[in-house]
């Protein structure tokens, strides 16, 4: 009686161990497949005197890696503990992935239309592990080379085998969509602190082969009238700021939207910043990338905050056109992200990759002949980049007396599309 009794207590304990081990394979499997539903300058705020006097004292040539703190390793006895807690060696840990039986494609070959927006093309047809390549938009193309019952289909994409939903296309031709108006959603995350957002900004698909699956906002500077006499945070969470600009430091509120410089010859910044804005606009759609045009005429009732926020939510990357207030023809340079500012939710989870694509842009415009001021980079708390949650860079293209006329608008253009290229690739 007393070696029946052991034996059905060892029995239960294996069983149990072996239920354990079960649950936490659901466990992973289940969160394997839901990941992927749970980022004097005449700047954005006004002018400066004179940028030259507005270096921070830490300014370096260079964009600093953002390196963690080290954590002190654990004692022998706690690592070894912590192991044969969470995965004993007799139980080898088996992904999704491994387990999922293999999918099978009957050969097709023909055209195939987008019925949607913002579709994933993957490098595998697994929702767990299936790289992102691109986005496709409706009404664009591809040569579908196979058809799976499990929804899958296989295709054609940039030159590489690529796998898309089956439920999002057809045979039959669906009208491609070119561009479409963007209204501001007042519920986009740190939109509730836009006070100027009744304008609508302008997306442009890239319509050729060669479609990047990637959008860039670009932004031309000013450009909203009646924005100087409303105040906008400076910073999402209402600290002050940093570093001066228009808006001095210590200060928690700022314009909301500057008029901008006057060029040498009495033309307007908010003309010059949008005659580059335009000519960028071709050049990249020529390119495949998709573009967000926040403003293309003289006016545009949309607020830094809400050009930030737009371009969160509707695009990769943002850049801003602007040209500072000096008159020197100082050359081209962009806004780092100030040191002060580098902790501060959402700019610490982004601000390396905005700093990096300043640098790329500004050597797409050194290798294109353009001037550079100085390194190229000039530190700046600005209510564009505290917003931001994508990549974003306010970009200074010359000063007062530079010349904006077409060769070299089409020049600056050229650099900036390099810059970006380069930023992706």
């Amino acid at each position: 009686m007393k070696k029946n009794f052991k034996k059905t207590l060892i029995l239960s304990a294996t069983a149990c161990t072996a239920l354990a081990f079960s649950l936490s394979g659901c466990k992973k499997s289940y969160k394997a497949e839901f990941s992927e539903t749970s980022a004097a300058v005449s700047v954005e705020e006004g002018t400066l005197a004179d940028t030259e006097n507005n270096v921070l004292p830490n300014e370096s040539a260079t964009i600093a890696s953002n390196v963690g703190p080290t954590v002190p390793a654990a004692n022998s006895d706690t690592q070894a503990a912590a192991a044969t807690e969470t995965q004993p060696a007799s139980v080898p840990e088996t992904t999704a992935a491994e387990t999922a039986a293999p999918i099978s494609f009957e050969d097709r070959d023909e055209k195939v239309y987008i019925t949607t927006d913002n579709v994933n093309i993957r490098s595998l047809p697994q929702t767990e592990t299936g790289e992102v390549l691109g986005k496709a938009n409706t009404g664009d193309s591809f040569h579908r080379t196979g058809y799976s019952d499990q929804k899958w289909s296989r295709i054609e994409y940039n030159g590489q085998t690529a796998f898309i939903s089956s439920d999002y296309t057809t045979t039959e031709v669906v009208e491609k969509k070119t561009s479409e108006a963007v209204a501001f959603n007042p519920d986009w995350e740190l939109g509730q602190n836009s006070m100027i957002n009744s304008g609508t900004a302008t997306l442009y698909y890239a319509t050729g082969s060669n479609k990047k699956g990637r959008t860039v906002c670009v932004n031309a500077g000013h450009g909203t009238s009646g924005g100087e006499s409303v105040k906008t945070l400076c910073h999402p969470d209402g600290t002050k700021k940093v570093t001066g600009g228009s808006t001095a430091a210590g200060n928690t509120h700022a314009t909301a939207v500057s008029s901008g410089t006057t060029m040498k010859d009495g033309t307007s910044e908010a003309y010059v910043n949008l005659k580059v804005a335009k000519a960028l606009k071709d050049v990249l759609l020529e390119r495949g990338y998709n573009v967000l045009m926040i403003r293309e005429s003289e006016d545009v009732q949309l607020d830094n905050i809400a050009r930030t926020v737009m371009a969160n939510n509707r695009a990769d990357c943002h850049i801003a056109i602007h040209y500072d207030s000096t008159e020197k023809d100082k050359g081209a340079f962009f806004m780092s992200v100030a040191d002060g500012i580098k902790g501060m939710y959402p700019v610490s989870e982004i601000w390396q990759e905005s700093d990096r694509l300043g640098s790329n842009v500004i050597n797409g415009l050194s290798a294109n002949g353009v001037k550079i001021f100085s390194d190229g980079a000039m530190q700046m708390d600005l209510t564009q980049t505290s917003y931001s949650k994508i990549p974003s860079i306010d970009l200074e293209l010359g000063d007062r007396v530079s010349d904006y006329s077409d060769s070299t608008v089409a020049v600056l253009a050229k650099g900036i599309a390099d810059g970006i290229d380069s930023f992706y690739s």
